[in-house]
């Protein structure tokens, strides 16, 4: 088992054809505190691996309490791929909106939690964040994050990027109003400087 990925909540590790998410312990909660929200986050991102309907790493296993299994997916992370292929980020907006329509809030939308596979098609990856909603100012925030990240790394494409994600996520439900309330959310981060 070889350890490919360190971040604040958690070590991704892989190991021949999974991948092992191990929450990290905090020593600077209380134990019992630490090790219940450990559970309750492996438990909420077991539970949405197994109702999202895009494409994401196969639950293998869960112990409930830190560890997640999941398969791994063999592919090149989209933010080595997406600067010369910005047409990709059509794809990205049409599962988004699908994620939307099911609502559920990915809450970490970058192009380092998505992979380009064998077969060419986007898998999603990295649910430690995400949460179910249908609050409109949930999807606004969520794409807000996803325009940001795509600012911040691929900014040599971004008009071209971010006009196909805005294509692809026209298929979600209640599109007009998304779109209205991620101009408020965005005005509001102008004004926070």
């Amino acid at each position: 088992m070889k350890e490919i990925a360190r971040g604040a909540e958690s070590v991704i590790y892989e190991d021949k054809n999974t991948i092992i998410k191990d929450r990290l312990k905090k020593n600077y909660r209380i134990a019992e505190l630490d090790e219940e929200l450990r559970r309750q986050r492996t438990r909420r991102e077991t539970n949405l691996l197994q109702k999202v309907t895009i494409p994401h790493p196969r639950l293998i296993r869960s112990d409930d309490k830190q560890k997640i299994v999941m398969e791994k997916i063999k592919g090149e992370k989209l933010r080595e791929v997406l600067d010369k292929k910005p047409e990709l980020a059509r794809r990205i907006g049409e599962l988004v909106a699908e994620l939307h329509n099911h609502n559920i809030i990915h809450g970490d939308l970058t192009t380092s939690n998505m992979i380009l596979n064998e077969k060419n098609n986007i898998v999603f990856i990295d649910f430690g964040l995400s949460f179910h909603s249908d609050k409109i100012e949930d999807k606004a925030v969520d794409i807000h994050l996803f325009k940001q990240a795509l600012n911040s790394k691929h900014f040599k494409v971004y008009d071209k990027a971010l006009k196909e994600f805005m294509q692809g996520y026209k298929k979600v439900n209640k599109h007009e109003q998304i779109m209205q309330r991620l101009k408020e959310v965005e005005l509001r981060g102008r004004y926070k400087h």
